[in-house]
């Protein structure tokens, strides 16, 4: 299952993050999983749900955004939803379409708290 070496890679990165903007107890990682990813946000979700024990002393919430998948035609420039894998433009039957959202998959934000000063 790919999803545990993804959510091993997006912990990293949370503490990294966590040390250069010295932050304390990470609370919330909010993070946006593309539709058309590759990604199950439910595998993610369990594989965090396991491993954040390894990482973090006290409970860290996974929130998860599905971005949906969507295009540009490159004839009309009309944006839509790309809906049953068909990558048609609707408003002008144009197959010529950009992929403009829906295959990421991306760190949004966290919420913890301000690193306690030493005295």
């Amino acid at each position: 299952m790919h999803e545990r070496s993804l959510v091993k890679g997006l912990i990293e990165q949370v503490i990294e993050e966590g040390r250069n903007r010295r932050l304390g107890q990470i609370h919330e990682i909010r993070i946006a999983i593309g539709e058309f990813s590759g990604v199950e946000p439910v595998l993610v979700k369990s594989a965090f749900d396991e491993m954040a024990g390894e990482y973090w002393q006290t409970p860290v919430q996974l929130a998860i955004e599905v971005i949906t998948l969507s295009a540009i035609c490159q004839t009309c420039q009309s944006r839509f939803r790309v809906t049953d894998f068909r990558f048609v433009c609707p408003k002008c039957g144009g197959g010529e379409v950009k992929i403009t959202a829906g295959e990421e998959m991306r760190l949004v934000s966290l919420r913890a708290e301000a690193e306690k000063q030493k005295e």
